[in-house]
């Protein structure tokens, strides 16, 4: 079933899946309110089933069971509170789970990283704290994590380093700490990555210079320090580089000048001196 968007108001019928046999379910974008239909947790059948961009309400721990065969499930800007449920991890198909734009809290249940294929991982833009779970390292199929705008704290756990399929990492405005693990630049696929506004200490790790396919690279507003490393004019697709409100110190290293594709640099409020790179970007 699918309903097209901008066109519906009103509640779910609460017996959506009442034989047990609904499979695709697609009300994304409309004007929905109200709670999750309860036939949903018992329905074993879903695939596919989308509720995003909705006015939508309620638990979302109670809301959801275990789906032996659901492979996509979006349930992302609505209103929903409650906990991440640990049954997740009990969707052995499951690719895409975006609850990204809610009022979800607690931590990241580390099951979702053992019982599951995901690709895609959005929890963005919620309450969660906690650590990052060393479990999601095993998510060896995953291409994009998305765990910003949270209040997650503790360092970025080395098992991430196993993710090499990654294409977009945005670990933004949490409380992350200690320093950005040298494995990251392992990450060739990589062509999206944003660290900014966390607590990232120690130096920028010259390994990110690998990262030759990254168009984009956000580091401001941690706390940074030692200098920019010189193995960044490696990133031949580099266009934009924001390492602003650091503590960074020492000159901007002159190889910068051969870096053709930058076209803007923030470096604003660090320690930096000598030369401005003969560059346009500067």
């Amino acid at each position: 079933m699918e309903l097209g968007e901008n066109q519906f108001t009103g509640y779910l019928p609460q017996n959506l899946c009442r034989d047990g046999s609904l499979q695709n379910f697609t009300v994304n974008s409309n004007h929905l309110i109200g709670s999750i239909p309860i036939s949903l947790k018992n329905c074993r059948s879903l695939f596919r089933f989308r509720l995003d961009g909705n006015q939508l309400t309620g638990n979302i721990t109670q809301g959801f069971g275990v789906y032996p065969n659901l492979n996509f499930i979006d349930l992302s800007y609505n209103k929903f509170h409650g906990e991440i449920s640990s049954t997740w991890g009990r969707c052995p198909k499951l690719v895409y789970l975006n609850i990204a734009g809610n009022n979800i809290s607690g931590r990241i249940p580390f099951e979702i990283g053992i019982g599951t294929q995901l690709q895609a991982l959005d929890l963005s833009s919620n309450n969660l704290v906690g650590e990052i779970p060393k479990e999601l390292g095993k998510l060896t199929s995953i291409i994009k994590l998305l765990l910003s705008d949270n209040q997650l704290f503790g360092g970025i756990p080395p098992e991430i380093g196993a993710l090499i399929n990654l294409a977009v990492l945005n670990l933004s405005r949490n409380n992350l700490s200690e320093s950005i693990p040298e494995s990251l630049g392992n990450f060739m696929k990589l062509h999206y990555l944003n660290l900014s506004n966390n607590k990232f200490s120690e130096e920028i790790p010259a390994q990110l210079g690998n990262l030759d396919h990254l168009p984009q690279l956000d580091l401001s507003h941690d706390l940074l320090r030692g200098e920019i490393p010189s193995q960044i004019s490696n990133m031949d697709s580099l266009m934009l580089l924001n390492v602003s409100h650091n503590c960074l110190s020492v000159v901007i290293p002159k190889s910068f000048n051969g870096m053709n594709s930058l076209s803007y640099v923030d470096i604003s409020y660090n320690n930096l001196q000598g030369p401005i790179p003969d560059n346009k970007a500067f």
